[in-house]
Formats: C-alpha cells, structure tokens, sequence
C-alpha cells in the first residue's frame, strides 16, 4: 500500500513538472512574438491592420527633421516605403546623426486618412499662407528672417513655406494635386498616411 501511495506522489510530481514546461513554452511563444521586429516592407504589406497597435520595426534613417528633431523617416525597399516616425513622451527629440545607419523603433502607429476634404482644406491653408507671405513682402521693411518650409515639413499642410509667386506658384500645391490624381487613379475614397509615435528607439548592431 505504502508503494502505491509512493508511486502516486510521483506521477503527480511528474505531470506538475510537464505542465509547468509547457507553459514556460507557450510564455516563450509569446515573448517571442512580442519581440518580433518587422521591416519597413512588411509594415507596408500590412497596412491598416496594424492602426493603433504597439509594434516593433527597423529600418534605414533617410531624413531627421533639423528644426527640433521631432520626426525622422525609415525607409524600405521601394520610394514609397518611407515611414514617418514621431517622438513620444519619453523623447525629447532625434538625433541627426541617425541619419544613414539602421533604427530599431517601437511605438503605436496612427494613421491619418487623407480624403478629399483634407486636401481641400490643405489647399485653402497654403493660398491663405501664400497670400499672407505675399502681403508681408509688400508691406514689410524688406528685411524677412528668410525662413521656409524647407525639407522638415513632409505633410505638413499648416506650412506655407517658400516665397510664393502669386499667379504662378504656390508651394505645396504639387503634393496637393499629386494625391488628388492619386485618389481618382486609384478610385480609393482616401490614401493613408502612417506613422508611428515612437516609445523607444536604438541603432541596430
């Protein structure tokens, strides 16, 4: 009898043992995939589906936005692979010297839907903008502080940037009439723009 008991206990200890390895597995399962690292490609395959969500991804830093550092872009395989990441709370700001080497980001990505209404509104700030620098130039003292939109503002429709030729020419109005064409080629009601408001960020080795 005393066997049987002792026999008993041991069983139990085993399959108490089993249980506990297959659950460090399916934590380990999980860890994994929650450290997984997506490329700038796979980001873009994916799309919409990854709104909102936490994620991790690398990729090469083409631009560091110079006035404050706030955003920098990744870039993937293809031109229009190009990923617009934003400083979060525990980022001050980025470092220019990112640019060239490899990034490892992760944060939340938003998506911003860029529908008629928006590029109509993007519109209506850069001729008020353009016009406003205009009347500037007009009744300044001639100096002006030279400032412009400069390469920092990508989709930034509330800078009007360079001086305007009015008649001729209003900056901007390019990317406007871009998605525009882009919107009626494509038929889609809107183009989504990502980005990703970063949590963390270090350079690969």
């Amino acid at each position: 009898m005393r066997k049987i008991v002792i026999f008993a206990a041991m069983m139990v200890a085993l399959a108490a043992c089993s249980n506990q390895q297959g659950e460090k597995k399916a934590d380990d399962s999980q860890e994994m995939t929650k450290s997984e690292v997506m490329t700038i490609d796979n980001f873009f395959q994916k799309g919409e589906e990854l709104a909102g969500k936490t994620i991790s991804v690398k990729g090469q830093v083409d631009h560091v936005c110079k006035h404050g550092g706030k955003r920098m872009f990744l870039v993937g395989s293809k031109p229009e692979y190009r990923l617009k990441i934003t400083t979060g709370e525990d980022i001050p700001s980025f470092d220019v010297a990112y640019e060239g080497s490899e990034m490892h980001v992760t944060g939340t990505v938003e998506v911003m839907k860029m529908d008629s209404a928006y590029l109509a509104n993007w519109e209506k700030e850069l001729r008020e903008g353009a016009a406003e620098e205009h009347k500037g130039h007009e009744h300044g003292d001639g100096e002006g502080d030279g400032t412009g939109e400069g390469e920092d503002h990508e989709h930034d429709h509330t800078s009007h940037g360079e001086q305007a030729d009015m008649g001729e020419h209003i900056p901007g109005m390019e990317k406007v009439e871009g998605y525009r064409a882009e919107l009626k080629e494509t038929g889609k009601a809107y183009i989504p723009i990502f980005s990703v408001v970063a949590d963390k960020v270090a350079e690969t080795k």
